[in-house]
């Protein structure tokens, strides 16, 4: 088909002439012949041009659907860019759009959510100074229990809307080793039994207040379940491996991830141990903002590991 348009375009008016002559002296059906061939060749190209926006289109859907796929869930600070065929284009725009919206109306309720909390603080305190003026020390103390589950509650509202309000953590060197030792040395001191196996031996690149967050959190929860917890520190495969261990009943194996979700807490232990159910949940989203991962599993010996993995 080249070379007929490469003729077609350089044929000179003589020669145009030629083959209009040669045409009118053919045959009526062989005539045809030509016409239906140059209608023939348009169709083509047209079905081929066809196929090809088709293939592109099709193509730019499955890089979007990859790329969402592999967005975090709860991540609605990033955008897509824009670009492919103009369809997928507007689709990708109108995605932007709607995780913006999200983004906005998130951030306002998050917002309402640390308001309550600090507004909370002013009347406990007062309810608390308040309840030392209670004569009967029984119900004096049922009612300081209440407020101290109360201010728990406040606070870790709190902290949850303020942790969900900042997902990205600064990254800087860390002297790991100085804050496990420090850290098992504080609950030592509030007369609690902390054991620690194992040393880095070298700085960790990592958030210094979230990794402390997530590991005090994963303590506390330890001793809230067990009488003691014990601090596992491993290197293997250019990453830092940190289990918290403890001597408790450990968790049904369907309610291992279920424990990480907000407010959740197990039913057959929410009535004999305090908590507010955000603990475990802020210190998997702590992970996650610092590129490290926390996971639960029964012990075989009995009790649960949580298992924190950071990239060296």
């Amino acid at each position: 088909m080249k070379g007929s348009i490469g003729l077609a375009t350089s044929m000179t008016p003589v020669g145009w002439f030629a083959i209009h002559g040669q045409l009118a002296s053919m045959p009526p059906v062989a005539g045809m012949v030509v016409p239906l061939f140059l209608c023939g060749a348009a169709l083509m190209v047209a079905a081929a041009l066809g196929v090809a926006h088709a293939l592109a289109v099709r193509a730019a859907l499955s890089r979007l659907a990859t790329t969402i796929s592999h967005m975090a869930s709860d991540d609605t600070s990033r955008f897509l860019t824009p670009e492919g065929p103009e369809a997928v284009a507007r689709l990708i725009q109108a995605i932007n759009d709607a995780r913006r919206r999200c983004a906005e109306r998130e951030a306002e309720l998050l917002a309402v959510q640390a308001s309550y909390a600090h507004d909370l603080r002013t009347p406990m305190t007062r309810l608390m100074l308040r309840c030392e003026l209670v004569d009967d020390a029984q119900l004096r103390a049922a009612i300081e229990r209440d407020l101290g589950e109360m201010r728990e509650l406040a606070e870790a509202s709190l902290a949850c809307a303020r942790m969900q309000g900042r997902t990205v953590q600064t990254l800087r060197q860390v002297d790991a080793d100085g804050m496990l030792e420090g850290l098992v040395e504080n609950y030592r001191g509030a007369g609690r039994v902390i054991d620690l196996d194992g040393r880095i031996g070298r700085p960790v690149t990592t958030c210094p207040h979230a990794l402390r967050r997530i590991l005090a959190n994963l303590i506390d929860n330890a001793l809230r379940y067990g009488d003691d917890a014990r601090l596992l520190v491993r290197i293997e495969a250019q990453r830092l491996h940190v289990a918290i261990l403890d001597s408790g009943p450990g968790i049904a194996p369907a309610q291992l991830e279920a424990v990480f979700m907000p407010w959740y807490r197990l039913p057959d232990t929410a009535g004999r141990a305090p908590g507010s159910g955000l603990g475990l949940a802020i210190a998997r989203r702590l992970a996650q903002a610092i590129r490290a991962d926390l996971r639960l599993e029964n012990r075989a010996e009995g009790g649960l590991a949580a298992r924190l993995t950071l990239p060296l």
